[in-house]
């Protein structure tokens, strides 16, 4: 039998709430709508200027400042999309499947040298590939991000917002904002909190294109479920925010639930500390392992898991020697993601969209998100007892079919204690002999025999003044200081 538990449940009333980890996605075709590509370009052309630009970004930081030239980016982004398709976009056994025709395929022979020729390029310029996607995907938003900005009614306040990439995959681009500490103020007012706006290029789009999402959970994509547990809830999300639109969405709290760490089936959790893996990031890191004794590397997609030092041993994976057998083996990480709990703390969403109509210009898509109200439910777990309430409930019990109080035990133990020690305490005290007890014991015991008695029997021990050299001169110094009776005395005794 467990210990025993409770749930409280409560209303709360704040004056403020905190800004959501919010993730927008949009499809591939959408992100790449301002790319316009010259198909009748020769490659070596194209190879040629890649090239030229990369001359002119030797080092870390010139490489990660200075602005990409079109076709850099478009290069860089399927690099990213394909890895990450590879590794994570996939189950475990796909992966594997998936690994071992991007290393056999010949239709992937020249993507294989596309990547390993940029794997090579950051790592002669000491970039991570963690900083390569940032850089990546910012180059690709910067052409059609017109607003994202934190906003409130404060007209003097002014709230730096930065793009934080998510995902890169051959099927979604998602990122977030991204605020730093003294850039983080909470929620004041209800109404509008955050607002974006982007632009397309809508020649280069295809007849459909999907719409956009938001996720107020902060998960890293749409498709993040490839990764996390099953059957969760999918609150906190709306996919229907399509191009040329003007949307208003709502956000309110509708509850937040806190639970007792445990592991029992159906409700396991654990409390996520500051700097401690997410379960997303768990699983992820389950991932990379399954990876890693496939192919004895680092994947560069999970590769922001790991520390530098890690890469001596496990350099980041191109995947060009690596052949798992998927005809006779069988890849998994579940026994590792079972270990992956979620956080004990939930929190619930409600979203609701409002679509004001058309855009002012057909190639914009605005986005403002509103706080609703401020008030919503807690559901909180605790142990029935604590060491105060036990004490308290025993205290209770024993005051009504006893009659006593914790004050009466209390006195009934010290009494105990008391009485116990005192009797110690007498039984040593007559134990004890007392010192000069204990010597006239002893000369009682000697009886009547002399002390000058020679226990040896040796008559060179009879008069220990002789001289020990055979003269018959007696010291007499032996009585020095002594009255002359006394001394005679003392001889006599001693002969």
């Amino acid at each position: 039998m467990g210990t025993p538990t409770k749930s409280d449940m409560n209303i709360v009333f704040n004056e403020s709430m905190t800004m959501p980890n919010i993730t927008f996605c949009m499809s591939r075709p959408q992100a790449m709508s301002h790319f316009k590509l010259n198909a009748s370009e020769p490659t070596e052309q194209w190879d040629m200027i890649i090239q030229d630009n990369l001359m002119n970004m030797t080092d870390h930081d010139s490489f990660l400042k200075q602005p990409w030239d079109y076709r850099m980016v478009f290069e860089a982004y399927d690099v990213v999309a394909t890895l990450n398709s590879v590794e994570r976009e996939t189950t475990p056994h796909g992966a594997a499947r998936a690994i071992l025709r991007y290393q056999s395929n010949p239709r992937f022979g020249l993507k294989r040298k596309m990547i390993l020729m940029w794997l090579n390029v950051i790592q002669d310029r000491g970039v991570t590939f963690a900083e390569f996607t940032q850089k990546t995907g910012q180059e690709t938003l910067r052409r059609s991000m017109q607003r994202f900005q934190r906003t409130t009614y404060n007209e003097d306040l002014v709230i730096r917002t930065r793009v934080h990439i998510s995902w890169i995959s051959t099927v979604q681009f998602c990122y977030q904002p991204m605020f730093d500490q003294d850039n983080f103020p909470s929620i004041e007012d209800q109404g509008n909190f955050f607002t974006m706006m982007l632009s397309h290029n809508a020649q280069n789009l295809p007849d459909h294109v999907e719409c956009m999402t938001v996720d107020v959970h902060g998960r890293p994509s749409q498709l993040s479920r490839f990764i996390e547990g099953k059957g969760r809830a999918r609150d906190g999300f709306n996919d229907e925010l399509c191009l040329s639109m003007h949307h208003d969405v709502t956000v309110e709290v509708r509850a937040l639930y806190t639970m007792l760490p445990n592991n029992d089936e159906g409700t396991a959790c654990k409390n996520v500390e500051e700097g401690q893996d997410t379960e997303f990031d768990c699983r992820s890191r389950c991932r990379m392992e399954m990876i890693r004794d496939i192919c004895n590397c680092t994947p560069p997609t999970l590769s922001y898991l790991v520390d530098k030092e890690v890469f001596e041993k496990y350099p980041l994976c191109n995947y060009t020697m690596c052949a798992p057998d998927v005809q006779n083996g069988t890849f998994s990480d579940e026994e590792c993601a079972n270990t992956c709990l979620k956080d004990c703390r939930q929190i619930r969403y409600d979203l609701k969209l409002d679509q004001k109509g058309k855009s002012v210009r057909p190639d914009l898509t605005l986005v403002n998100i509103n706080w609703g109200s401020f008030e919503y439910l807690t559901l909180e777990q605790s142990y029935v007892y604590t060491t105060a309430s036990f004490i308290a409930a025993l205290g209770g019990s024993i005051g009504m079919w006893l009659g006593l109080s914790i004050l009466s035990l209390i006195q009934g133990v010290s009494y105990l204690w008391e009485y116990t020690t005192d009797a110690v305490k007498e039984r040593l005290k007559k134990d004890e002999v007392h010192p000069r007890q204990r010597k006239a014991s002893i000369i009682s015991q000697l009886g009547d025999r002399k002390l000058s008695e020679n226990p040896f029997g040796n008559e060179m021990a009879a008069n220990p003044f002789e001289n020990p050299f055979g003269s018959n001169e007696t010291i007499d110094k032996a009585g020095n200081g002594i009255p002359m009776k006394e001394k005679e005395m003392t001889k006599i005794n001693l002969d």
